[in-house]
């Protein structure tokens, strides 16, 4: 089997307890299947998302470079759109059968969406802290070290708007945290919980009870002796692992330097923080020692040093590894008596307990061994059996072999990686004879529409959410002629400001001036698409009414003369509609393009919005030969020197639309947002798109409960049975090889 295995951090990079433990998990399995691991660093000195691939032991391991920049925001410590992207490469790459996340801090929580929605993959994840529904991971207070209830709106919002030491924090973000949150688990088959106390949180949380498995922590025995009684006269107490103010590190050194009698302190970990150095300026000296850091491949050496491991940590510890490699080695425990650290120590039969946070009850407790060392030897092995690595990974594998692999229908993105906002259906300064609005066929259902423009606000709050999602790229309107709408300039700051493309589809009047809009535009563009019929004027402005085509053309020129000068890599296109009046310019149109620095060509058969164009459809018996005659000369002319689409013969014999073979571009993709707000799902004429029905507006539904909503997902599964899917002309052939 392969295995994909995702953490955020890897021996030898971390050597935390859920990163230790995902390494001797990953090196068990890969004694029998493929096993990969992806991971990330934090190393400023090499580019951001750089990655490296290494082979270890039998296991494949790729790491990407990611450190939180200096103006990071809350979004960042949840989402990043490119990790999403090194994530989707690695699985293309790799092919897993499985994948199995240990943790997505610092890398992305849509990891499982896209394994599960892109690729149709089985997600399993081992439950390591409270991370999923609490931002800073371990469910408690920085301002006062209070352990929380569960997580709530007004709770979380306070903490954030602390850590992050902002009064303007908005509680929107954790609801949109939140809601994205449930989304994620949704997508996750199988949850494995270390202890009783996550398994009950996330129970609580409203996670499928029956997806959540109690699966202890295995442990590589074989690498861990049994504890041997030193000739020590004195008692050495230790602590192992991150010196972090959560594990209690400051309520240990004050404890024990109350402690009398013959004893000492050993503190295994990195100091390399302000807590760790100030602990370390405060309490160095002969009775206490701060040993450094360790790697976990050296585990004897630094069990081999004390007689006691206490365990003080303040928060509600999952399962800490260190206590139970203290116990594979019988070596004797004091712990908090809360969390997953009661579940594995009884107190005064395996080990002992002190209350959580209690500095006095500590002392208490190690002065009662010191006073009476005899109490140790009388503390039986531990009750709880220490598992094994083996027996870890077969439980592992026997989930993984129960899962379903799924091809799914459509490569269901977590947002839409673009949208098309609807800006200013009702402004336009032509009259193209094929549009559904502003057509001289068409105006009289203009008059009776009344609709206004689209609200910038509308616009800012879908991008500032989804953008941090993976949205990429954004059009304005498809109706009317964008640069009319109001405030189109506002829309190209949005787009600098948040480092998003605009796609832009415009009829090339350039109102302004095209010296005013071509560098601005120029910035922010992936690709402009030119609308035009005709490099023939009498041909182009019988179909496009009120252009002034030699100005048209000129405008373009001008364009591409700038893009060229400014060494821009946007790309450019002339776009037009098939129909039998402009039949024979569309080999003018090649032309043109490959004699001006054109990048494509790329047309559409007419969609037919009144009586009027019925002559005009290619898609007939008596048109179809023409079309298919220009359609092969149009192919000889561009001959590799300018990309052509939607160039394609036409069959009227071929079958009917058969599901099977043919896709929608644009589900799990794209999304539209009408001028007021409401959801649309395709890019056909807008009355026709009504028909699909309502998925909601703005006002009232956020774009991921739309994207991720049932009445979405229940469309995509159904894709085709409406005679609209059924006659489109965007529908693609799949791919049968």
């Amino acid at each position: 089997m392969r295995i994909l295995i995702i953490i955020h951090g890897y021996p030898p990079f971390y050597m935390a307890g859920s990163e230790v433990y995902t390494y001797n998990l990953a090196h068990e399995l890969a004694k029998s299947n493929d096993v990969f691991v992806f991971h990330r660093i934090e190393d400023r000195t090499i580019p951001l998302y750089k990655c490296n691939d290494t082979i270890e032991d039998g296991v494949n391991i790729r790491y990407i470079n990611n450190y939180e920049p200096e103006n990071a925001v809350f979004y960042d410590k949840y989402l990043n759109p490119k990790i999403d992207d090194a994530f989707r490469e690695y699985v293309k790459l790799v092919k897993p059968d499985v994948v199995h996340i240990g943790h997505l801090s610092h890398l992305s929580t849509q990891i499982p969406i896209i394994a599960k929605r892109e690729f149709g993959l089985p997600v399993f994840f081992t439950i390591h802290d409270f991370w999923m529904f609490c931002h800073r991971g371990q469910l408690i207070d920085p301002k006062d070290w209070k352990i929380c209830p569960l997580p709530n709106i007004a709770q979380c919002t306070r903490c954030a708007a602390s850590h992050y030491n902002r009064h303007d924090f908005s509680a929107e973000q954790i609801k949109q945290r939140t809601e994205h949150i449930r989304h994620t688990i949704d997508c996750i088959d199988v949850f494995f919980a270390p202890s009783h106390t996550l398994e009950q949180f996330f129970i609580d949380m409203g996670v499928d009870r029956k997806k959540i498995f109690y699966s202890k922590y295995g442990f590589n025995l074989s690498a861990i002796k049994k504890y041997k009684k030193s000739n020590r006269s004195e008692i050495v107490f230790g602590f192992m692992g991150r010196i972090i103010h959560t594990k209690g590190v400051h309520l240990l050194c004050e404890a024990f330097s109350k402690v009398t009698g013959n004893s000492r302190l050993v503190i295994w970990g990195d100091i390399n923080s302000a807590y760790g150095r100030d602990l370390a300026a405060k309490y160095s000296g002969i009775r206490i020692e701060f040993k450094g850091k360790y790697h976990n491949n050296k585990l004897q050496q630094v069990l081999d040093s004390f007689d006691v491991l206490v365990c003080p940590s303040i928060w509600l510890e999952n399962a800490p590894l260190v206590i139970q490699e203290a116990q594979a080695a019988q070596i004797p425990v004091l712990v908090s008596d809360r969390g997953g650290m009661a579940e594995l120590v009884h107190d005064g039969i395996d080990g002992f307990t002190f209350q959580l946070g209690n500095s006095n009850d500590l002392q208490s407790k190690m002065q009662m061994i010191v006073d009476n060392p005899e109490t140790l030897s009388a503390l039986k092995p531990s009750i709880e059996k220490v598992r094994t690595i083996k027996d870890d990974a077969e439980f592992c594998m026997l989930k993984y072999n129960e899962s379903t692999k799924t091809t799914p229908l459509y490569q269901h993105r977590p947002s839409p990686w673009r949208i098309t906002f609807i800006t200013n259906p009702d402004k336009c300064n032509l009259h193209c004879k094929m549009c559904d609005t502003f057509s001289s066929d068409n105006m009289h259902r203009l008059k009776k529409l009344h609709r206004t423009e689209m609200e910038f606000t509308v616009i800012e709050k879908i991008v500032e959410e989804l953008v941090h999602h993976g949205l990429k790229e954004i059009i304005p309107s498809t109706m009317g002629e964008p640069l009319l709408y109001s405030h189109f300039e506002q829309l190209v700051d949005l787009c600098k400001k948040f480092g998003i493309k605009m796609n832009l589809t415009t009829n090339g009047t350039f109102p302004k001036g095209v010296e005013y809009w071509t560098e601005k535009l120029l910035h922010v563009i992936s690709d402009v698409k030119f609308s035009i019929n005709g490099i023939n004027p009498a041909i182009n402005e019988s179909i496009m009414c009120g252009i002034d085509t030699r100005k048209q053309l000129s405008n373009i020129q001008y364009y591409l003369d700038l893009r060229r000068k400014l060494h821009n890599h946007s790309t450019v296109t002339l776009q037009c509609t098939f129909m039998k009046s402009n039949l024979n310019e569309l080999e003018n149109i090649i032309r043109w393009s490959i004699d001006h620095g054109v990048d494509r060509v790329k047309g559409h058969h007419l969609w037919q919005t009144s009586d009027s164009l019925a002559p005009e459809m290619l898609r007939t018996a008596e048109n179809a030969p023409l079309w298919n005659n220009v359609c092969t000369q149009c192919c000889a002319i561009a001959d590799g020197k300018i990309k052509l689409e939607n160039f394609t013969p036409l069959n009227l014999d071929a079958p009917q639309i058969d599901r099977s073979d043919t896709y929608c571009p644009f589900l799990g993709q794209e999304l539209w947002v009408e001028y007021d707000g409401s959801y649309q799902i395709c890019c056909c004429p807008s009355e026709v798109r009504k028909e699909f029905g309502n998925f909601g507006n703005i006002v009232s539904v956020s774009p991921l409960e739309m994207w991720n909503g049932a009445k979405y997902l229940d469309f995509i599964t159904n894709w085709g049975e409406s005679e609209n899917c059924k006659k489109c002309n965007m529908r693609r052939q799949r791919c049968t090889s």
